[in-house]
């Protein structure tokens, strides 16, 4: 990414604040499992755009109007072809095809010192927006903007089973670059955060999935990442590594990194994160305070999981309301400079 351009994010409310009140009072009745809405008498007014220019020192990734669709296989896409021929071909394959769309119209830029939490039901996308981040996939539509790759941290992350959790450390430290000299340097640092000391001479295959994921966690983020993402790797754990974690991601943060992660624990989204982004059903639902959008995603699941779909849909639209839109333009009028691979890293 081109340190010459400055971005500019153009934020403006959803088109549907012209259809539904932007202070939306909602009173539930858990035992109706209804929902009553009163509206506010004041007049709907059209808010102007909120143009805001950012420094592009400042910023570690931009998220530009990206979109991901899939394209899959599907028996039942058969009987819409047109073409007699065409629909017995696919009778006798037993396949057509389909589009899923994981995620649509995502803009947002992450500064540097951010730790932003991703969350969402399963199956809203979030995983798909992580292969994104790190370029495993190109979006559909939009581009992704990184100032380095970012370093993906995930449970299933690759370790050798075979060997001790020591010589595990070593081979990571040197995949991601280190040297031996400095593996031998960072040796102390990655046991104290995993809390494994009297493990390490056991075979990997021995360690319970939590342990794997201090492990992981520990020698992922020896490296002082520019850009940092979690995948749901620090759920397990006791209070002591949370607290060991949380002051790991707070110093890749001071040294001018950014972190994301993506867990449905929201006690540590809110323990370890500046920042919350809610993605549901492909969309940006939130973006902003972790408290605040904690609660209205707690809201939100407690309603589904206690059938009053209503109520949920209610606060789904109201949380949808407070979003504010973000269109980001170049103020050069050029975007950064794509890699030769077509890749914006």
């Amino acid at each position: 990414m081109t340190t010459s351009t400055p971005y500019i994010s153009r934020r403006s409310r959803a088109s549907e604040a012209d259809l539904i009140a932007e202070d939306l009072a909602v009173e539930f009745d858990d035992n109706a499992g209804d929902a009553t809405e009163t509206r506010d008498d004041h007049p709907f007014t059209q808010q102007t755009p909120v143009i805001r220019t950012v420094k592009p020192e400042n910023v570690c990734l931009v998220v530009d109007d990206a979109s991901m669709t899939y394209r899959v296989r599907s028996s039942s896409d058969k009987h819409e072809s047109s073409g007699r021929i065409a629909r017995g071909i696919k009778r006798v394959t037993g396949a057509g095809w389909a589009e899923v769309h994981a995620l649509s119209s995502l803009s947002f830029i992450v500064n540097r010192g951010e730790s932003v939490g991703v969350i969402g039901t399963n199956g809203s996308g979030k995983s798909t927006l992580m292969k994104l981040l790190t370029g495993k996939v190109r979006p559909t539509s939009g581009e992704v903007y990184a100032t380095s790759t970012p370093v993906m941290l995930g449970v299933n992350a690759a370790l050798v089973k075979e060997i001790s959790g020591r010589e595990n450390i070593r081979l990571g430290c040197l995949a991601m670059g280190l040297s031996p000299e400095q593996t031998a340097a960072k040796y102390d640092q990655i046991v104290e955060i995993s809390g494994l000391s009297d493990a390490l001479e056991m075979p990997l295959k021995t360690y319970s999935s939590g342990m794997s994921s201090r492990l992981q966690f520990a020698i992922a983020t020896s490296v002082d990442p520019d850009i940092l993402l979690i995948d749901e790797a620090l759920n397990t754990g006791d209070a002591q590594f949370r607290a060991r974690t949380k002051e790991r991601l707070d110093e890749v943060r001071s040294n001018a990194g950014c972190v994301f992660l993506v867990s449905h624990s929201l006690g540590t989204i809110k323990q370890m994160c500046t920042r919350v982004i809610w993605i549901e059903q492909g969309e940006m639902l939130a973006d902003g305070d972790p408290q605040w959008v904690c609660d209205q995603y707690e809201e939100y699941t407690s309603h589904k999981a206690n059938g009053r779909m209503r109520a949920a849909k209610v606060v789904y639209e109201r949380t949808r309301l407070r979003l504010d839109r973000m269109q980001i333009d170049f103020t050069t009028g050029t975007r950064p400079k794509k890699a030769g691979t077509g890749r914006n890293r």
